[in-house]
């Protein structure tokens, strides 16, 4: 029989949407003997009447915990979704043998808590437990070394920065991170090595519709795992775009701009500060206090940090759904903005899509949706992915007419995503993209748009799109219609390389929103065969400028399908042992040559039919009688002028649109190995 368990450590934390806490523990070897198990509470302290209001912020939490999590295959006790006044409650054993064992590490954990992906910027608090149980024979009494004291509680809606009360710090330690630590970028000063001045490759990570920069954590760290011995790589997770993802792709991209600038130091320059002052007249009372904290900080490190650019040489853009056009927004603005002095300093190095609606949304989805984006179902966000014509003065709500904040998260201490980040009513800084009525993906896609000229500055252009399984955003708008000879059909054939039938739309819609509501937990069996699983990549094609598709992606035959699909893609689904041996680092191609030539080829044939309209002078400026399709492949023809492409083909055989960035690490297993094919496939040192 055991004792009664003693309480080792306690903590209380607020989190709000995109909010990570870790804590690694270590039960001292010398008391292995004596400890049964490990008790862990960890309690949501909202009031349970939240529950019946699950749209007004992050009223549920999800908790991961890893025994030995250095330890490969790790295989974690998952728990989500727990909502308001509920108690998670897990047990972990203890191995008595660890104090005699060669292999450190064996009474090891990781726990991990994380708020759910909700709309509103709330907070929600929460209390973290750990208990030791003696075993039932021992003779070691144990008390706590110091009072429990209840002065980590939430203070105006910011994280607090006390560090979890440890009671028994003879039995268990713990490191503790939170979301500012496991988040936030760190300082190119402390990056750089003794005696660099430069090289720097900044890498900057974008979220979606609704999202937060937890969305891209699971990819900011395996980069920088898979670049932590060159010294040279700096990822940077944007996250000003919290609750405000539905104001528009200009007002999201704008602030975007403004993070970067502010963070390389442009705004410290001559012409920076001038740009910091236009903004000024927009603060609001609001974010006043936030504005003044990060100034007297800024003014602080000005003898500490480095001038414009900071040591920072290269930039890659990685952007997950909407975030991507966020970033194609930004990238004019901020070529606008400097008058070409930020990319002529920094040099573009790839530019990254994931499952983004290049060409928008609608012309593959049932009318009806397309109708309600056009109407304002997600505010201006929902119309710019509709291809809706815009007024010469932007048309928005008096809710939405918002403008920047001058401040970045990196010049704030708080620990809080959003507190130097929150919108205030003002000024609206327009640039040439915003002067045009037509559609804002078009615009930026014209060939004389700063957004094309900075895009074709990039040493590489990749876009990975989800052949099935993503509802909100289908195949041929996040591969610009199509890789040419790619046949969805003969893949979703019996002869073809998916593990099953295509499904239908509504069918797609249904595992979307149940995996939403009630989020599955990968079996243990995936967890342990995950090295052996095989890669999601299915095809990957280089597309030359002026390639355009307008059939549907299904212009080639049977042979060149089949051939590029064997060509990634072993019998089995495994990558070829050759595939593998040509992924080399910093390389962006084709997988074979023949995929290559077949490229060219399917260009060749298709300039015949397209050469006219892939002309700039052919785009008709009169576009408001266009149907969604027509716009679309207006955009395509933009960003297929003068620039060449590498499309990427991903097949996850569940909710895909989450699962190729690994929203949520452990849940998403499915996308671990798309995650590694970007990290094996491009060079950030």
């Amino acid at each position: 029989m055991t004792q009664k368990p003693v309480l080792a450590l306690s903590h209380k934390v607020a989190l709000s949407v995109g909010g990570i806490i870790r804590y690694r523990l270590k039960l001292l070897p010398s008391q292995a003997k004596n400890i049964d198990k490990l008790h862990f509470r960890i309690r949501n302290c909202a009031p349970i009447y939240r529950n019946i209001t699950p749209s007004s912020g992050p009223w549920k939490i999800a908790v991961a915990l890893v025994r030995n999590p250095d330890k490969l295959p790790a295989v974690p006790e998952l728990v989500p979704s727990i909502g308001c006044a509920q108690v998670c409650r897990l047990d972990a054993s203890v191995d008595q043998n660890d104090e005699d064992d060669d292999d450190e590490g064996c009474n090891e954990w990781e726990l991990e808590v994380l708020s759910e992906m909700i709309l509103q910027q709330n907070w929600i608090d929460i209390k973290v437990e750990i208990y030791v149980v003696l075993r039932a024979d021992s003779t070691t009494p144990l008390e706590a070394t110091i009072s429990e004291t209840d002065n980590n509680s939430r203070a105006e809606g910011i994280d607090t920065e006390v560090q979890p009360k440890i009671l028994l710090p003879t039995v268990l330690s713990c490191d503790y991170k939170d979301t500012q630590a496991i988040c936030g970028p760190a300082r190119p000063e402390d990056v750089l090595r003794a005696g660099d001045e430069e090289g720097l490759h900044l890498v900057l990570l974008t979220h979606g519709i609704h999202g937060s920069w937890l969305d891209m954590l699971y990819i900011k760290e395996q980069i920088d795992a898979h670049n932590k011995d060159n010294g040279k790589t700096i990822t940077f997770l944007t996250d000003t775009n919290h609750a405000g993802t539905e104001e528009g792709i200009q007002m999201a991209g704008q602030r975007v701009a403004m993070d970067i600038l502010e963070w390389t130091g442009y705004c410290d320059t001559e012409q920076g500060q001038q740009l910091r002052k236009a903004f000024a007249p927009a603060a609001s009372k609001s974010t006043t206090a936030a504005a003044t904290t990060a100034a007297t900080t800024s003014t602080q490190n000005k003898t500490t940090t480095k001038p414009f650019p900071r040591g920072i040489s290269k930039v890659s853009i990685i952007g997950h759904s909407l975030g991507g056009l966020i970033n194609v927004y930004a990238l004019g603005f901020i070529e606008e903005l400097t008058q070409g002095a930020f990319f002529r300093t920094i040099k573009p190095a790839h530019f990254i899509t994931l499952a983004t609606p290049l060409l928008g949304v609608g012309f593959e989805h049932p009318w009806v949706l397309g109708y309600a984006l056009s109407l304002g179902v997600i505010g201006q966000t929902g119309k710019d992915l509709a291809l809706e014509n815009r007024s010469s003065k932007l048309k928005r709500s008096a809710s939405s007419a918002t403008s920047l904040s001058t401040t970045s998260t990196l010049t704030s201490n708080k620990h809080s995503p959003t507190s130097t980040s929150t919108p205030a009513p003002g000024l609206i800084m327009e640039c040439a993209l915003d002067k045009s009525p037509e559609p804002l993906l078009l615009a930026m896609a014209r060939p004389e748009s700063a957004s094309n000229r900075v895009l074709k500055q990039f040493v590489s252009r990749t876009s990975y799109a989800n052949i099935e399984n993503d509802m909100a955003v289908k195949f041929n708008t996040s591969s610009m219609m199509g890789i040419p000879s790619f046949d969805m059909d003969h893949f979703f054939s019996p002869e073809g390389a998916a593990t099953q039938p295509k499904k239908s739309i509504y069918h797609s819609a249904l595992v979307s929103v149940l995996a939403l509501l009630l989020p599955q937990i990968p079996p243990r069996a995936k967890f342990l065969g995950i090295a052996d699983a095989p890669s999601p990549v299915v095809i990957v094609e280089r597309v030359e400028a002026g390639s355009v598709d307008d059939s549907d992606g299904a212009i080639e035959t049977q042979d060149a399908t089949t051939t590029a699909i064997a060509a990634t893609t072993g019998v089995n689904g495994k990558e070829t042992k050759k595939n593998k041996k040509n992924k080399k680092t910093g390389s962006v191609k084709s997988t074979t040559s023949s995929n290559r030539s077949t490229s060219r080829s399917s260009s060749g044939s298709s300039s015949d039919s397209s050469s006219s309209s892939a002309s700039p002078s052919s785009i008709s400026d009169d576009v408001s009688t266009k149907s969604r399709r027509d716009l679309a492949l207006l955009v395509s023809e933009g960003y297929h002028t003068g620039m060449d492409w590498t499309k990427i083909g991903v097949f996850i055989e569940h909710e895909a649109h989450v699962q190729i960035i690994v929203r949520r690490k452990w849940y998403n297993l499915d996308g671990w190995k798309c995650v590694q094919d970007l990290c094996e496939r491009f060079d950030f040192s």
